[in-house]
């Protein structure tokens, strides 16, 4: 087949794909597909604070996402165990290293599940198959000609496991974490040969646009190739009396594979790279990878180089996020600036935290966390405009229906236009879900929240109720605010997901399954038969408690 064969048969494939997803659409069936996301693992150098949280709460909502629409998902996440200053830090403690990590371990899985973190799996990186999955990566990249061994010498900052130039220094400091002096480090190592891939990694990043997300982080990836790529250590030697910690080097004792080379592989260890095959070959590649400013480089150079020279097809994507500030200050543990995330969900409820951190969030600007904004959106948008909808559409119902979701009668114009609302709500979440503007997503479920009170002001159902020729107008009123408060719900699962299976049980429903969206996403689409009174989802937390949280 000649190129003009091939352009033709590609061209034909791509259109006949575009007519399927139409008629797709158009029914109503959604076409199963698999989706795999992953978060960047963390270092178990000390407890997780509020800044590691935010990660993961954006993954989670998008992997929630892709179930309720009926995606085969896979989310994963872990620890980053191999680092030297994961060491350094049972040392300072005189704790054995495993039983630092252990204790890492169990602190870090505790805040995921207390902010309900729905990951399907967890990756350490000391598991005995992650070693293998990372000397099979090398042992690829020695195959292929891209290791060689070199001296290296330059400034090496433990908090970031990464090396700098004298020029990239600030102050003496490292340029990622300003209170890290970095030491300076001169050994012998073996070399991943990432200049090799310049013209590669550039060509693939601008014919793949959407490779790496947003397009500030793209420009900046392409301008660190055009200044021109430097080969990095694939390797740490381990000096005499120091503990071996890390995954072997294959086929020399002395070295261990350099942490960032490991901790990248922890994304095809999590899909059974290199053992299940199957596994492997049904999820992988990634569908996103989920990480932070700060590790750019890696993600989106070292770790594509890493798989072209494995053989091994590139990830569909990088979604890099910014960083979030406390109180307007860096996050640093070593200031004591932190938030537990543990403490703060036992205050205020992980709906709370999760909702105010994805609320305004957008990814090519870095944010701020206040407990006083925290406690403001609960008190006015979770409180007032969400909490109180259900409580109102649930104690009509009671009140003038006895508990029973009336059988709507013709609707009117008000009732239309909220259906239409309502409606619009799901391509508005999903593009803008697709498109990593989590926050805009949220904005646009929370105007139907607030349109859907303002039905129900217009409506006025409490004179209705006095005038029993409009007994019909009353059932289609508090129909159309019942359903329009059910799809809230759903289309807020991934955000909210305890408040929305909340919202649900009040309606009489149970909580949402896999494959919602795709299902019971339209209006009418799911039966409403009777509410079931409950406590209020937010009950309301005075302002002076702000500084408590």
């Amino acid at each position: 087949m000649d190129t003009d064969e091939l352009f033709t048969y590609y061209k034909r494939k791509e259109e006949r794909a575009t007519m399927f997803a139409r008629d797709e659409e158009r029914s109503g069936v959604h076409r199963r597909r698999h989706y795999y996301i992953t978060t960047a693992i963390d270092y178990p150098n000390g407890p997780p604070h509020i800044g590691h949280a935010l990660e993961k709460i954006i993954a989670d909502v998008v992997a929630r996402s892709h179930r309720l629409r009926g995606d085969d998902t896979y989310f994963s996440m872990g620890l980053d165990e191999n680092s030297q200053h994961v060491l350094r830090a049972a040392q300072e403690r005189n704790v054995e290293p495993r039983a630092w990590i252990d204790a890492m371990d169990e602190a870090f899985r505790l805040a995921w599940a207390k902010l309900e973190i729905s990951n399907d799996h967890w990756i350490r990186t000391t598991n005995e198959q992650h070693f293998r999955a990372s000397q099979e990566m090398l042992r690829r990249a020695q195959e292929n000609g891209d290791v060689y061994k070199a001296v290296y010498a330059g400034w090496y900052c433990p908090s970031g496991n990464n090396f700098y130039t004298s020029e990239e220094l600030v102050d003496g400091h490292c340029p990622d974490h300003p209170t890290v002096v970095p030491e300076w480090l001169e050994e012998e190592n073996y070399f991943f040969a990432l200049s090799k891939y310049s013209q590669r990694l550039l060509e693939y990043i601008e014919a793949h646009p959407d490779f790496i997300m947003p397009a500030a982080r793209r420009a900046e990836v392409v301008a660190m190739i055009r200044q021109g790529l430097r080969d990095f250590s694939v390797s740490r030697q381990l000096r005499p009396g120091q503990q071996r910690w890390g995954v072997p080097f294959p086929g020399d004792p002395r070295q261990v594979i350099y942490v960032w080379f490991d901790a990248l592989t922890n994304y095809l260890t999590a899909v059974g790279f290199p053992d299940d095959t199957d596994k492997f070959s049904h999820y992988w590649p990634a569908n996103a990878h989920v990480i932070g400013k700060d590790i750019t480089r890696f993600h989106c150079l070292y770790w594509p180089a890493m798989l072209m020279s494995a053989g091994l097809p590139l990830p569909e994507q990088v979604a890099v996020h910014g960083f979030i500030t406390l109180e307007g200050q860096r996050i640093s543990k070593s200031a004591g600036n932190i938030i537990d995330p543990v403490e703060l969900v036992d205050k205020i409820g992980a709906d709370a935290v999760r909702y105010y951190l994805l609320r305004n969030l957008s990814f090519s600007q870095d944010g701020d966390f206040s407990r006083a904004g925290l406690l403001r959106h609960y008190n006015d948008e979770l409180g007032n405009d969400l909490g109180n909808l259900l409580n109102r559409v649930v104690s009509m119902i009671k009140r003038y229906r006895k508990g029973l979701i009336p059988v709507p009668s013709a609707a009117g114009e008000l009732e239309e236009s909220l259906r239409q609302a309502t409606e619009a709500l799901p391509g508005r979440v999903i593009a803008s879900l697709d498109n990593w503007e989590l926050g805009a997503a949220l904005s646009s479920i929370w105007s139907v929240v607030r349109r859907t009170n303002q039905y129900i002001e217009q409506r006025e159902p409490w004179k209705l109720a006095r005038e029993p020729e409009k007994a019909e107008l009353l059932d289609s009123v508090l129909y159309s605010a019942a359903e329009a408060t059910r799809l809230l719900a759903l289309y807020l699962a991934p955000y909210i997901p305890a408040s929305s299976a909340r919202i649900m049980a009040q309606l009489g429903l149970e909580p949402v399954t896999p494959g919602a969206w795709a299902y019971e996403g339209k209006w009418g689409n799911r039966k409403l038969e009777r509410v079931v009174p409950g406590a209020l989802i937010f009950p309301r937390i005075e302002m002076q408690d702000a500084a408590e949280l």
